[in-house]
């Protein structure tokens, strides 16, 4: 199993709520970047673990054009900033079980994104993402995080 997880591209600081922040013009650059990057190593995308926020949602649709569609896209409250990440890394174990060969993308927010990395591939630790950063983890004979991209090295 492959997972993919990345933190939304960066985004207005002011809103009404957090959960209303839109991506910045920066943002959608960065987004754009990345989708670039993982066009040609995602050539199937099984499951889509989406953020309710705004700019998660954001960062998916500028995604997503670059992207194959999904088999199944997941919106979960527990991809929100301070979100649930037993529940997520519970959820992606059972995709795993009932699929081996599955390519997971979860699009999320810090500090939940390294800690979902850190659940899911112990020795790397919680890493640190800029916006807009991708972790690539192999799940398959054990869990390796097998690089961690940032936009601004692209």
């Amino acid at each position: 199993m492959q997972v993919f997880i990345m933190r939304h591209g960066e985004a207005e600081m002011f809103a009404n709520t957090d959960s209303e922040r839109a991506l910045n013009q920066a943002g959608l650059q960065e987004v754009g970047k990345m989708a670039a990057y993982l066009a040609p190593k995602l050539t199937k995308l099984d499951y889509v673990l989406l953020s309710p926020y705004l700019r998660a949602q954001q960062t998916w649709q500028c995604l997503a054009e670059y992207l194959p569609e999904p088999s199944r896209l997941i919106e979960m409250e527990e991809l929100t900033p301070s979100g649930d990440e037993a529940a997520v890394i519970g959820l992606i174990h059972e995709l795993g079980i009932e699929q081996p060969t599955a390519t997971v993308l979860v699009v999320s927010h810090l500090p939940l994104v390294g800690y979902l990395v850190g659940g899911l591939a112990a020795e790397a630790g919680a890493p640190l993402f800029s916006t807009a950063a991708v972790a690539e983890l192999s799940l398959t004979d054990c869990h390796d995080l097998v690089s961690l991209q940032h936009p601004i090295s692209l």
